[in-house]
């Protein structure tokens, strides 16, 4: 024969407004929880706008920097052939 085992303890009172008054309090604590979610993620979210312009930044300095060395030699470079070619022809 089995033997007969209680039904386990509730961990919530089993009058209903007892069990309001424990959902309201579950409700409260995942509300303050979502509270802090919502503030870590908005400070990441600035944290990475910030990186992202800083980024943005370097990237722009690093290309004005390239285009002073590019547009100048492409400049020589077309200014060189057209001196060779007129050199060329004229003779």
């Amino acid at each position: 024969m089995s033997e007969h085992h209680p039904p386990p303890e509730r961990p919530y009172p089993l009058d209903h407004e007892g069990r309001i008054a424990r959902l309201e309090g579950i409700v409260e604590q995942i509300d303050v929880r979502l509270g802090r979610i919502e503030t870590k993620i908005d400070a990441t979210r600035a944290e990475l706008d910030g990186k992202i312009d800083a980024n943005r930044e370097s990237l722009e300095t690093k290309i004005d920097r390239l285009y002073r060395w590019v547009v100048p030699l492409q400049i020589t470079t077309i200014l060189a052939i057209a001196g060779l070619a007129f050199k060329a022809f004229s003779d």
